[in-house]
């Protein structure tokens, strides 16, 4: 699978670099231009490529790994691009210092996302564990468990099959508004959760 990420930072690189040892082809694009990635995907081998945004939101799956604070623009930027694509919402509402942004009461985050993105079969995934732990999938005899909701069964069955190529654990809590579990500060967000095999 070729996969669009949007944003650089601990968790947008350590998806990358999953996926490319995994056998997808990933483009990877962040606020300060390709050229600040190239050595960041020279590391990680030929399946990746460094991009702009618009080149990332070409491809028929794109991971969100912006800071909270980024989403309006970078959505806005994309959002004609984003039509009929699978939106995985891997964001947290927190702002760069670490403090929880307060949402509108019974709304959830990805909820938020894909009212910024129409048309965008949005699917939260990716955003329950710290990056440490993504970069550690397996741990003891089980596999760490990623959660993921939405509101379309087939777009969220292609993210358990690419959440399961990376040696996670797949979990599906229901709906975007049931994923509020798993969003920044309610109950299952920052759970080392294995799933024991055997």
């Amino acid at each position: 699978m070729k996969i669009g990420i949007l944003g650089a930072g601990t968790i947008g690189k350590t998806l990358a670099e999953k996926l490319v040892a995994a056998g997808h082809e990933v483009e990877i694009s962040n606020s300060s231009g390709p050229e600040s990635l190239q050595t960041f995907t020279a590391k990680i081998g030929p399946r990746a490529r460094a991009v702009n945004n618009q080149e990332a939101a070409g491809n028929e799956v794109i991971i969100l790994a912006v800071r909270w604070e980024n989403t309006d623009e970078v959505l806005s930027q994309l959002k004609d691009q984003l039509q009929g694509k699978i939106l995985i919402d891997a964001t947290n509402p927190f702002s760069q210092n670490k403090w929880l942004f307060v949402l509108p009461k019974g709304v959830a985050a990805s909820e938020i996302i894909a009212a910024k993105a129409p048309g965008a079969k949005v699917v939260k995934a990716f955003n329950n564990l710290i990056g440490d732990w993504l970069a550690s999938p397996q741990i003891l005899t089980g596999k760490r468990v990623i959660f993921i909701s939405g509101d379309d069964d087939d777009a969220k069955a292609t993210v358990s099959r690419l959440v399961a190529d990376l040696n996670f654990a797949p979990i599906d809590l229901g709906t975007l508004k049931d994923g509020e579990l798993s969003q920044g500060g309610r109950a299952l967000a920052g759970q080392n959760l294995v799933l024991l095999e055997g």
